[in-house]
């Protein structure tokens, strides 16, 4: 009766993809099965920042026939391309600590409703697969490019490895979606931010080329948050630095100002005539308050004379009378 039940599962699945009902199917190898659950389970799964994993929602699940074979109906995928997952969980926590770190017991696919895939019976537990999926199959490309980097040593280069990542993800990749995946590979190296502030203009271009296209906005949400902090850091950044660069601007404006000041008012004030030799003789004697007449006859001059020189020695010296001499000496 089971070996009938499974046929008929078998048998819906080939004439539903006949018919056009595009769904997940296939095999799952397992190896001591009373360890394992019959039941695969079916995720959605988010893309975050600054975490290696990704969350995942569960959406469905299906039992095993005992040849190992499964199926989702494509009701259960939308229109627009988003990432899944695939996974067959132990029987018990204990055996989960066991068979985690020695089984791959999960499979990540990018599919839509429109397209199928079908997983063939292997030696692994999820085996090989064949999709029409074209931005899963650009998926296992850059799977079989990361794979070099899966085992980090000691001599692990950061720089070559965002050099070389971001160019394979700029270059070589053409679906948007993997070049997302492709990038939150930098981000889960702690990468992304560094190049983000060094390449603004790029991220910010492919953040908008994924908002012109079909793709779920919740997929690239974490990108989007990311840059947008980010920015805001380039902002902040530049209007401190812009304060700076304002305030030493001032100070150096104001310091022309007042040297100009200075040279206005220094090219304004005329420039002192020195005293003739009797004019210096009159002034000292004038200090030692000699009067006019005494100077003359001091000097041997007339009063006239001496007169004459005490008024060119006010003008040299810009002042008005004895006072003043008195207390410009």
């Amino acid at each position: 009766m089971r070996k009938k039940n499974s046929l008929l599962i078998i048998l819906l699945f080939f004439f539903s993809s006949i018919f056009g009902q595009n769904c997940v199917s296939g095999y799952i190898h397992i190896e001591h099965s009373e360890k394992w659950e019959q039941q695969v389970y079916l995720s959605q799964i988010e893309l975050e920042e600054n975490t290696n994993t990704y969350h995942t929602t569960t959406i469905a699940s299906t039992p095993l026939t005992e040849e190992g074979f499964f199926a989702f109906d494509q009701d259960l995928f939308t229109s627009k391309e988003r990432i899944y997952k695939i996974q067959l969980n132990p029987i018990s926590a204990e055996e989960k600590n066991k068979l985690s770190n020695k089984i791959k017991n999960f499979q990540l696919f990018i599919l839509s409703k429109k397209d199928t895939i079908h997983f063939t019976k292997g030696e692994t537990m999820f085996g090989k697969y064949t999709t029409s999926n074209s931005a899963d199959l650009e998926w296992q490309k850059l799977k079989k490019f990361e794979a070099k980097y899966e085992n980090l040593t000691d001599d692990f280069d950061p720089k070559q490895y965002l050099i070389e990542t971001k160019g394979y993800v700029k270059d070589s990749l053409q679906i948007l979606l993997v070049k997302l995946i492709g990038i939150k590979k930098l981000d889960d190296q702690n990468l992304l931010e560094k190049d983000a502030k060094a390449n603004p203009e790029y991220y910010l271009s492919f953040l908008k080329e994924l908002k012109s296209s079909e793709l779920d906005p919740s997929t690239y949400a974490y990108l989007e948050n990311k840059l947008n902090f980010i920015t805001r850091e380039i902002v902040n950044h530049k209007y401190k630095v812009s304060l700076w660069v304002n305030g030493i601007a001032f100070l150096v404006i104001v310091v022309l100002v007042l040297i100009a000041i200075k040279l206005w008012k220094k090219s304004k004030t005329p420039k002192a005539i020195p005293l003739s030799k009797q004019e210096k003789a009159i002034k000292n004697l004038i200090i030692s308050g000699k009067s006019n007449k005494e100077i003359a006859n001091e000097l041997f001059i007339s009063l006239s004379t001496v007169k004459t020189h005490i008024t060119n020695i006010y003008s040299k010296l810009n002042i008005s009378s004895r006072q003043d001499l008195l207390l410009k000496k």
